[in-house]
């Protein structure tokens, strides 16, 4: 699981000490981008999506209807410009997902459509997703900034919904490694040889498992 959100006063209320990651986009320095990148950076996040990971920055330009100047303004290299598109994609993907949570949930439920909706997003096998994107320089530290926050925000509900009753007493800081670890391990190469079904399929599937065993009696 790769992704961050956004804690708001509407959904996850208590979890607001929760530090989420740094951009690499600050918002500062985005306020700063003429209206031509701030369209060329929306553009390379959808050319991200669709995986396009060996593409030179004169590639890039010419999808994006863009000159080199415009991108070398936004980033020096291209590295630097796909960590910066996947990094924002990672915060929207959170951002959806929190949006998704009903307020009048308990923990676990909030917990349940947090992660069911974060691992939708890996249906598409998005750059962000891939093994040749961790090969990239500062691609690991950012994935690892995203998940280390998906770590704590799902024992943060883990340990709220035993206090609610709502599961036994576990271990919640393994329990939290397993449940948002789920669709990065299946989204493995030798994983995917092997299942034929989709990876946010299989994923969601043993979350379901997963939670039901949870459950107190």
């Amino acid at each position: 699981m790769v992704l961050s959100l956004k804690v708001s006063d509407n959904s996850l209320e208590t979890h607001e000490f929760l530090e989420s990651p740094s951009p690499l986009l600050s918002k500062s320095k985005e306020n700063l981008l003429s209206a031509r990148q701030k369209e060329a950076i929306l553009g390379l996040e959808e050319l991200i999506e669709a995986g396009y990971l060996q593409l030179t920055m004169s590639q890039i330009a010419n999808r994006l209807k863009v000159s080199l100047r415009t991108l070398y303004k936004i980033a020096p290299k291209k590295e630097d410009l796909l960590l910066i598109a996947v990094d924002r994609l990672l915060f929207k993907i959170g951002a959806e997902a929190q949006q998704a949570i009903n307020t009048d949930d308990g923990p676990l439920e909030k917990l349940k459509i947090f992660l069911h909706k974060t691992n939708e997003a890996t249906k598409n096998d998005t750059l962000a997703f891939t093994e040749d994107f961790d090969k990239i320089q500062g691609a690991r530290a950012l994935i690892d900034s995203h998940e280390n926050y998906v770590v704590n925000l799902t024992k943060k509900m883990l340990d709220e919904a035993i206090k609610a009753g709502e599961i036994n007493k576990i271990d919640t800081s393994w329990m939290s490694l397993v449940l948002s670890g789920l669709t990065r391990e299946t989204n493995r190469k030798y994983l995917k040889k092997a299942s034929k079904a989709e990876t946010a399929d299989s994923a969601k599937e043993m979350m379901e498992i997963i939670f039901k065993g949870l459950k107190s009696k």
